[in-house]
């Protein structure tokens, strides 16, 4: 997927699935300080970029996905 695509599909995502509002979805939006995602949705959230990418997130990276950026980031180096 091209980055744009993984930006629509993403934030489709966030909107569609965990119920945020389209301002709320912007690059330096940081996802546990702004939006206030919880565990249950970090895991909704990794299940959604494994099965939509096909790529896993790592346990041992995932403390550096801080913004909405990190993870547009995290997916277009990682799509399988």
């Amino acid at each position: 997927m091209t980055k744009e695509q993984i930006i629509q599909t993403t934030n489709s995502f966030f909107i569609g699935k965990l119920d945020f509002e389209a301002s709320q979805i912007y690059p330096d939006a940081e996802l546990r300080r702004d939006l206030g995602i919880s565990s249950v949705d970090a895991v909704a959230i990794a299940s959604f970029v494994q099965k939509t990418f096909g790529c896993a997130i790592v346990m041992a990276e995932i403390k550096a996905i801080i913004t909405i950026q990190d993870l547009y980031d995290y997916i277009e180096n990682h799509q399988g």
